[in-house]
């Protein structure tokens, strides 16, 4: 499997599933073996508010993905994105995406968007 990281560029992963405990565990061609314990994930649609990207659990990786079909532009950021992209640390346009290691479920993420009813995709790796 290859990935992309944060500076854009491709690495290779080797994922494996223990048989016994169905763990699933993750190495990057950069990064040690990671023991991921679950997957989390949904559609959630954006507006021109922030709204939370919530999960459950203690987070390890976060993967949002903005719909093939939006014709609005996705802001992801900390509480205080707003839908013109201040204070956003990404942008998405239509079937881009992000990927975060992140590892503080108490630190939400929220998505905003400069058109109403758009969709990502969210999905955390516990």
């Amino acid at each position: 499997m290859i990935g992309v990281d944060s500076d854009d560029t491709d690495e290779i992963l080797a994922v494996k599933v223990d048989a016994t405990t169905q763990e699933l565990y993750v190495k990057s061609s950069t990064s040690s073996i990671v023991s991921l314990t679950g997957i989390e994930g949904a559609p959630v649609t954006v507006g021109t508010s922030a709204v939370e990207m919530t999960f459950t659990g203690t987070t390890k990786s976060l993967f949002i993905q903005a719909d093939h079909s939006n014709t609005g532009t996705i802001w992801v950021g900390p509480s205080t994105v707003d839908n013109a992209g201040a204070n956003a640390f990404a942008r998405l346009e239509a079937g881009e995406y992000i990927n975060i290691d992140f590892d503080d479920s108490s630190t939400a993420i929220y998505s905003v968007s400069d058109t109403a009813s758009q969709k990502v995709y969210k999905v955390a790796l516990t």
